[in-house]
């Protein structure tokens, strides 16, 4: 194999967004090969408002799994890091107890850490899906546990579902939670990102507490507003997240990115059994 040298793009979604300027310099260099690691992309393009629902509805299955009779105004989606390694902003105290007073009671929680239901709910009022447990489907890690079961997840292992469907079930259901809300508000996570990007929903990403003590919210740094053309045929001043200093180097709109890339399919798979064309 050669060696990656220059030829690699990271795109990690708990770093900043990248550069365009370096990431449009390699897409339209003469290499035949470009390395990506990473977990997202470059960033979410523009879609018009509502589009994921004009084209994918919910199969019967997930609709089982939905616990709610009318769709959430406000989702909060409140990811638990993995580890000390993956921590991230808006989870301490001050900002849980600032969310919960900013926002409505029949604000709906979406979280991994499942204990955080009844917090809000005894505070705040605040509804949830009331899973006992959640699973990462590739880590296999929890994060705390209740004793009680919902009685979706009962009449779920009833029907005789594996652990492994129920908490694809459980996750697809939460998603689908904020497919359909009017507004989301998350901490850094692709999972509440990618769901506020299909829909073109109003959202907002949490960043702590100010100095005040005020929610500190601010707006999308990995969406893209308006049209959003190749990487490549993009004019400089539609270009993002380049230093000031840069000085742009022209590529012609005729050039084509030539790379070579694996994709990890087992998403797609797990959304085509939840999903299908409306």
């Amino acid at each position: 194999m050669p060696s990656r040298g220059e030829n690699v793009m990271k795109l990690y979604n708990w770093h900043r967004p990248p550069n365009e300027c370096d990431l449009r310099r390699k897409m339209s260099s003469e290499e035949t090969v470009i390395y990506i690691e990473g977990n997202t992309y470059p960033r979410w393009p523009h879609v018009p408002d509502g589009f994921f629902l004009e084209h994918y509805e919910p199969t019967q299955d997930l609709l089982s799994m939905v616990p709610w009779s009318s769709p959430p105004e406000v989702v909060v989606h409140l990811r638990k890091e993995d580890s000390a390694g993956d921590a991230r902003k808006g989870l301490d105290n001050n900002t849980l107890r600032a969310l919960g007073e900013a926002l409505p009671s029949d604000t709906y929680l979406v979280t991994n850490q499942v204990t955080w239901f009844d917090w809000f709910t005894e505070n705040y009022n605040w509804t949830n899906p009331g899973w006992h447990e959640v699973k990462h489907s590739v880590l296999r890690k929890k994060w705390g546990g209740r004793e009680e079961r919902s009685d979706l997840e009962r009449r779920a292992e009833e029907r005789g579902l594996s652990e492994k469907d129920l908490q694809n079930l459980m996750l697809w259901s939460d998603w689908y939670s904020m497919i359909v809300a009017k507004r989301v508000i998350h901490t850094h996570s692709d999972f509440s990102l990618s769901a506020a990007h299909w829909m073109n929903t109003p959202s907002k990403t949490i960043q702590g507490v100010t100095e005040e003590g005020q929610l500190n919210l601010i707006d999308e740094d990995w969406m893209r507003n308006g049209e959003t053309p190749r990487l490549i045929d993009r004019t400089d001043k539609e270009l993002k997240g380049c230093p000031r200093s840069v000085v742009h180097s022209s590529v012609s709109s005729s050039a084509r990115p030539r790379t070579n890339m694996l994709e990890n399919h087992g998403d797609i798979a797990l959304f085509i059994s939840f999903f299908h064309r409306g």
